[in-house]
């Protein structure tokens, strides 16, 4: 059975309870024509001890990182080895319903070669320090996108994240030309290189659960809202400083909540 799509899974120090429930979700999908590419980004933990049973599956690959790159160079790694037409991102904590890559490769299959990348619905799942379920969140938004300062004044963040292959290598994979090398908010800004040349497709189903908990990367809020920033700014330098950027806060992360026209300044000749 020749596969179709790739679940890319990157992961440092990810624990061996999160990282085998993600695996194990896509061992269980309804939908067989996929691989797995996992890309270990120099973990110090016993992470890839406890997953033997899944790596030793011929569909499964995994590639090593000598020293810590960061979550875009990890990815990339990945990106370098897939040939299926289509990816799908899953974070190393988190996992799928059992009908997502069926759902979504079906989606993808009558969507026009313009459409770059795919995203449902998803669960938030909040969990204690203990790992005990505390709520499930179910979240019904979403919504296609065609024109790029639509998507930005969204501020949506796309789950999951089911990618055309060529569209990804295309605009130069995961994105690693800013301050942080590419270890922050790498979802945003892959978006928004796809944006300028692709469309963005949703569709009304529950794909994805989304664990919240107390060691999650996203909780350095004041980190992501500096990275936020400085993404917005460079993502309107290079659409041409057509706009100056107004934010908002929700909840403490901040937002775009505006994009306002900078007026040309009068020539001397006037």
């Amino acid at each position: 059975m020749e596969a179709e799509v790739t679940v890319l899974i990157p992961f440092y120090n990810p624990g061996r309870r999160f990282l085998r429930e993600a695996l194990r979700s896509v061992f269980e999908q309804t939908y067989q024509k996929w691989k797995i590419v996992l890309v270990n980004d120099a973990s110090s933990d016993d992470s890839v001890d406890c997953i033997k049973e899944f790596t030793d599956d011929p569909r499964v690959t995994l590639l090593t990182h000598e020293f810590n790159k960061g979550q875009s160079h990890a990815q990339n790694t990945g990106l370098d080895v897939i040939d299926t037409p289509f990816i799908i991102k899953l974070d190393s904590d988190d996992w799928f319903f059992p009908e997502t890559l069926e759902k979504m490769a079906a989606e993808m299959k009558w969507l026009p070669g313009d459409v770059a990348l795919l995203w449902g619905r998803k669960t938030d799942v909040y969990e204690d320090r203990e790992g005990n379920t505390c709520l499930r969140v179910p979240r019904k938004e979403g919504a296609s996108y065609s024109d790029k300062y639509e998507f930005l004044l969204s501020n949506d963040v796309p789950f999951p994240r089911f990618y055309r292959t060529e569209a990804l290598k295309r605009v130069g994979g995961w994105p690693t030309d800013d301050p942080w090398d590419g270890r922050v908010m790498e979802d945003r800004r892959i978006d928004v290189r796809l944006i300028e040349r692709y469309k963005i497709h949703w569709i009304d189903e529950m794909l994805y659960n989304y664990r919240q908990h107390p060691f999650n990367a996203t909780k350095k809020l004041d980190l992501y809202n500096e990275v936020f920033e400085w993404h917005i700014f460079d993502t309107l330098r290079r659409w041409g400083k057509e706009y100056e950027p107004e934010f908002k806060f929700r909840c403490g992360w901040k937002q775009l909540a505006a994009l306002h026209p900078i007026e040309k300044r009068k020539s001397l000749f006037d």
